[in-house]
């Protein structure tokens, strides 16, 4: 099931964020600028398909007023815990 999210989207690195079922989660995009580009021309919500890791971005086409998606592979964004730890 997909759900409509609003990603920040890191431009140099591709890191790609948004609130998913009360909580942030990152990923990777490999053509970040080409998804900023397609967000800002955007027909409605990007959405979000947690089961295959995409994002569908619907573009405004001549004569289909839904728009036409463009679908993103997201990649898991890795954790990464500190080794140290501050204070005592």
């Amino acid at each position: 099931m997909a759900l409509n999210v609003l990603p920040i989207i890191d431009l140099q690195t591709g890191h790609v964020q948004f609130p998913f079922h009360g909580i942030w989660v990152s990923y990777y995009v490999i053509n970040p600028r080409f998804l900023a580009r397609l967000l800002a021309s955007s027909v409605g919500p990007p959405s979000f398909d947690s089961q295959r890791n995409e994002l569908s971005v619907f573009v405004a086409t001549r004569g289909q007023s839904a728009g036409t998606a463009h679908v993103f592979s997201l990649a898991k964004f890795p954790v990464l815990e500190s080794l140290t730890k501050l204070g005592g």
